[in-house]
């Protein structure tokens, strides 16, 4: 009796994993086709950018009045030494907090992709009756390369700004 369920069950198994219908998608070339990974790029691009060119603003400022401070050489006050050390705490306080600026945004554009790919994904795996969809990476062998199709429909949804 056991014996026969456990037949009956292998061979239920085995009939479903052979209808299944099995896709692939090559994420790394999803993100970099899709057209607004582009424009996500040029505008971290301008915003750095911008940043840099604050802060090399700052750095001249700060250079300028190190020289000062130089030229006064044992004259320098003790308000001229902290008044410089501040503006050089305050300049590398402004460089960190404009690089981890820029770090969140890039991780939060970049993930805004992400998800519409994983929405993509799932819309044209839905809309085919796809029951697996897996990274190309993880297939040796069969199934169809749905990338296309998925990037059609990432063009098509709303834009990442």
């Amino acid at each position: 009796m056991k014996k026969t369920l456990i037949i009956a069950l292998f061979g239920a198994i085995s009939t479903m994993s052979l209808s299944a219908k099995i896709g692939y998608v090559n994420s790394p070339e999803l993100f970099q086709r899709y057209s607004q990974t582009k424009v996500v790029r040029d505008n971290l691009l301008k915003e750095r950018k911008s940043l840099e060119d604050k802060l090399k603003k700052q750095k001249i400022e700060l250079d300028k009045m190190e020289i000062e401070l130089r030229g006064k050489g044992t004259k320098a006050t003790a308000a001229d030494k902290k008044a410089f050390e501040t503006k050089a705490m305050s300049f590398q306080k402004a460089v960190e907090e404009s690089q981890r600026k820029l770090a969140l945004e890039e991780n939060k554009k970049m993930q805004e992709v992400n998800n519409l790919i994983s929405v993509a994904i799932k819309n044209v795996a839905t809309k085919e009756k796809f029951d697996y969809v897996f990274e190309e990476a993880a297939m040796k062998f069969g199934g169809e390369d749905l990338t296309s199709k998925v990037l059609a429909v990432m063009e098509k949804s709303k834009k990442i700004n």
